[in-house]
């Protein structure tokens, strides 16, 4: 079996992101952000290059949001509106997470 390509989807210095081995594309938003990674990972797949896209939540954590051969191509306007909806919520719980935590740790 073929190894996995990975898109990575991810937010640095307030500018959202698609890397992969030999790509690093820079968006304004996060929606084109995650389209590009799709078309990306699809056009990889048509080449026989089995691809995921995964959304970075957390510096070490990553949320697979489309596979190539699994998910359709292209994703409906809802998906995708899904897509964001779900992994800016999550993307948002992770802050507060490690703020809690780290006010828990300082206050025992």
């Amino acid at each position: 079996m073929a190894e996995l390509s990975q898109f990575i989807v991810l937010k640095r210095k307030g500018r959202w992101s698609v890397k992969a081995t030999d790509v690093d594309q820079t968006f304004t938003d996060q929606l084109a952000a995650i389209k590009a990674g799709i078309e990306l990972a699809n056009e990889a797949g048509k080449n026989g290059k089995p691809s995921v896209v995964l959304f970075g939540i957390a510096k070490t954590q990553f949320k697979k949001i489309w596979t190539f051969g699994v998910d359709s191509y292209p994703p409906t306007h809802s998906g995708l509106r899904e897509i964001c909806t779900a992994s800016r919520a999550k993307a948002s719980i992770e802050p507060r997470r490690r703020a809690r935590a780290n006010s828990v740790a300082t206050t025992v």
